[in-house]
């Protein structure tokens, strides 16, 4: 077996145990997002700066895994929303809107708090995860 491919190979395992733990750390800030908005109830609006309440659930059910950029070298998991009104919740908005109204609306941060809280769990699951890849990668099974 040559140098080089001992470096691949390590690579190779590498790249394999960062993608794996960044989507099991992504995962668990998914759900502590959305249990953080699974708060409250319809027609109760939250007050800032508690993450919004529930109303309709759509804001929850948008909250998403990207795993498209996690490979390589430099992997990259993304969590969030394509929603619209979801950065105003996040960090407030004041100005004059798409309809030419002029709104002040307080933050309501839902993304930083479960991040906040979430670290130590995204942490310890993203190390499980790798460990786990690693163990299966060198009993030979590759694929995970």
């Amino acid at each position: 077996m040559s140098h080089e491919f001992d470096i691949m190979v390590g690579k190779f395992i590498a790249q394999k145990m960062a993608k794996n733990a960044l989507y099991a750390a992504a995962v668990v800030l998914q759900r502590q997002i959305k249990v953080d908005l699974n708060q409250g109830g319809p027609g109760a609006p939250s007050r800032p700066p508690n993450p919004p309440h529930k109303q309709t659930g759509t804001l929850g059910r948008s909250i998403q895994i990207d795993d498209s950029k996690n490979f390589g070298p430099k992997p990259l998991v993304r969590v969030g929303t394509k929603l619209v009104y979801a950065r105003r919740l996040e960090y407030g908005f004041a100005g004059t809107d798409g309809k030419g109204r002029t709104v002040f609306q307080a933050a309501r941060p839902y993304m930083r708090p479960a991040l906040d809280r979430s670290k130590k769990k995204m942490q310890k699951a993203a190390t499980a995860e790798a460990k786990r890849t690693f163990a299966k990668m060198a009993r030979g099974g590759g694929k995970s």
